[in-house]
């Protein structure tokens, strides 16, 4: 893989992510089935453990932080490309290394480039661009992995719920704004949402730019029943108004900028006491399907691994 430009792998990353959207990239799958094979006494689980863990740090602690210095016009171009290298090559030469091929080469294009861009807005576009494809690939990385492990390494059910701190006195009330569909295929579920177009309107403003969409969605792992899909945007807009996840309300649309740029819609019970920006909420009445869609994604990452697929657009 050979560029001549910044451009050339701009370009080139692009097309790589928009074709992952709906499809699981090759090199992950061959990670995931033992294909390719790196790992000591003949295992694989640890190299696809490191994987999806340091895909997600790659991704959501490491690349969105240097988007954000190259917004930051306190921090020369010199100076941000210089902290491209340093923070970056020990995931991409180890993921490399894992069977991260096509990323490896991307990142090390991105790293020897970067420092051409004739300006910081060709430079923040080409750091939104490989922020976007790691994101593409955590997506797929995560719902693929085995979570059904985690059946063997369960706690006794405690006799108070940690949700028992939440207030809903605290909940955000949003005005109606853009109305969005959301479809859940192959279930057939189709639900209507408004979007918090008021209070948070640059970011809904982002979020509106990408539509329509349609990713694979996935269930929250920790923090109780909620669902999330990696959305085909990078975002970084100002946030105006956030909720406590234990305090919202079945139907809340969440969206997490800083981890993945994650839209999160919540069915039921949460426990983690974490603010994040407010994206809109589901009309009540589609609780019920809201909480099948719930159940399926569950057994879809926990159990199945069968794809189901969320589709976003407006209404």
């Amino acid at each position: 893989m050979s560029f001549n430009k910044l451009s050339d792998v701009v370009k080139a990353v692009g097309a790589a992510t928009h074709a992952y959207e709906s499809t699981e990239p090759k090199e992950l799958q061959d990670i995931r089935t033992g294909t390719f094979a790196v790992g000591t006494n003949n295992q694989y689980f640890t190299n696809l453990d490191f994987v999806n863990g340091m895909l997600r740090d790659q991704s959501m602690y490491t690349w969105y932080p240097l988007l954000l210095t190259f917004q930051d016009e306190r921090f020369t171009l010199e100076q941000c490309c210089a902290l491209v290298h340093r923070f970056d090559y020990a995931y991409s030469n180890y993921l490399r290394y894992s069977g991260l091929q096509e990323m490896g080469a991307f990142a090390e294009a991105i790293t020897k480039y970067l420092p051409t861009a004739t300006s910081r807005e060709e430079a923040v576009e080409a750091v939104k661009a490989f922020l976007g494809y790691l994101n593409r690939l955590a997506a797929w990385s995560f719902h693929y992995f085995p979570w059904s492990i985690g059946k063997h390494l369960t706690y006794e059910t405690p006799k108070g719920s940690i949700a028992a701190l939440a207030d809903p006195s605290r909940r955000v009330k949003i005005a109606n704004g853009q109305k969005v569909r959301l479809t859940w295929e192959p279930l057939g579920i189709r639900v209507i949402a408004y979007l918090a177009t008021k209070e948070n309107p640059e970011l809904c403003f982002d979020f509106i730019q990408a539509l329509p969409f349609k990713v694979v969605q996935d269930h929250a792992v920790v923090s109780g029943e909620s669902i999330y899909a990696w959305a085909p945007v990078v975002s970084t807009a100002k946030v105006n108004v956030k909720e406590r996840q234990c305090d919202a309300p079945v139907g809340r649309i969440r969206y997490s900028q800083g981890t993945g740029n994650k839209v999160i819609v919540q069915y039921g019970e949460v426990t983690e006491d974490i603010a994040t920006p407010v994206l809109g909420e589901i009309l009540p009445e589609y609780a019920e399907d809201l909480y099948k869609v719930g159940r399926a994604v569950l057994e879809s990452n926990f159990g199945n691994k069968e794809p189901i697929f969320l589709t976003v657009e407006l209404a």
